[in-house]
C-alpha cells in the first residue's frame, strides 16, 4: 500500500459519502443533511492531506486537496440549495477518492493489486453506506413523516457493498494464504482475524438484517440504534483489515 494507513482511511470513508450523497433523493431528504455529509468529507480530506504531506508524491496530495476544496464548495452549494451542482461536485470527489484509492493500491503484483483495489472501493462503499443511513436514520426524528424510501435505499446499499466487501475479503484471504504458505500465514494473529470478520463482517451483517427488517415497519428510531453499532462495528472493522493489509501485502 502507497497511502498511509490513516489517509487511506479518510478517504475510503470521504469517497463512500461522496458516492451515496449520489443515490439520496434531494427532493426528499432537507438540504441540511446534504450539507452536513459535505462538512463531514471536508474534515476527512483535510485530515487526509494532513497525513500525506511527507512521504508520497506531490500529485497525490493535491489530489487529496482538490478533492477537500470541492468538499468546501458543495457544502456551500447545498446551503444555497443548489442541488444539481452540489451533485456534480459529490460525483467529482466520489471519482478522485476512488483514483486515489486505486493509485494507493498499486504496488505489487498486477493480480494482488487489483484484488487490493477492488477491495478499497467495496470498503469506501461499505463505510459510506452506513454511515449515510446512521445520520439519515437522525432526521427521522425531527421529521417523522418523511418518507422511508432515502433510508431504505440507503440500507440496501449497506447489504449490497457487505456482499461485495465479504466475497473480496474471502478472496483475499484466499490469495493471500495461497502465495505465503502456511508457515507466513501463522504470522499473521489469529485474533485479529477474529476480531476482522467477526466484528468486521458477522456482526454488520446481522446489524443490516435487523435494520431493514425495522425500516420495513417504519421503527426509524430502532432502525437508528442498530445503525449506530452497525456503523461502529464496520469502522472497527476495516480499520483491523487494513491493519492486516499492511502485514499480508492483500486486503481482507
Amino acid at each position: 500500500m502507497t497511502l498511509p494507513m490513516l489517509s487511506d482511511f479518510a478517504i475510503r470513508l470521504a469517497g463512500g459519502l461522496a458516492a451515496l450523497l449520489l443515490i439520496v433523493p434531494a427532493r426528499v431528504v432537507p438540504p441540511a443533511f446534504f450539507r452536513t455529509h459535505c462538512l463531514v468529507m471536508l474534515g476527512l480530506l483535510v485530515l487526509a492531506a494532513l497525513v500525506e504531506a511527507h512521504g508520497i508524491p506531490e500529485a497525490a496530495t493535491a489530489g487529496t486537496v482538490a478533492a477537500a476544496a470541492l468538499a468546501f464548495v458543495a457544502s456551500i452549494a447545498w446551503g444555497l440549495g443548489l442541488d444539481r451542482i452540489g451533485g456534480m461536485l459529490a460525483a467529482t470527489i466520489a471519482a478522485l477518492s476512488a483514483t486515489l484509492l486505486i493509485w494507493g493500491s498499486w504496488g505489487t503484483a498486477s493480480e494482488i493489486a487489483t484484488l487490493n483495489a477492488a477491495g478499497a472501493l467495496a470498503s469506501a462503499l461499505l463505510m459510506g453506506a452506513t454511515l449515510t443511513a446512521m445520520l439519515l436514520g437522525h432526521y427521522y426524528l425531527t421529521a417523522p413523516m418523511m418518507s422511508i424510501v432515502p433510508l431504505r435505499r440507503s440500507v440496501a446499499w449497506m447489504a449490497v457493498a457487505l456482499g461485495a466487501r465479504t466475497a473480496l475479503a474471502i478472496l483475499g484471504l484466499l490469495v493471500w494464504y495461497g502465495t505465503s504458505g502456511a508457515s507466513e500465514a501463522a504470522t499473521v494473529s489469529p485474533l485479529f482475524l477474529g476480531m476482522r470478520w467477526g466484528m468486521g463482517i458477522a456482526g454488520p451483517t446481522l446489524a443490516t438484517v435487523l435494520a431493514w427488517k425495522t425500516v420495513a415497519i417504519r421503527s426509524t428510531q430502532s432502525a437508528t440504534g442498530i445503525l449506530y453499532i452497525a456503523m461502529t462495528l464496520v469502522l472497527f472493522g476495516e480499520l483491523t483489515a487494513i491493519v492486516l493489509s499492511r502485514r499480508a501485502g492483500v486486503l481482507f
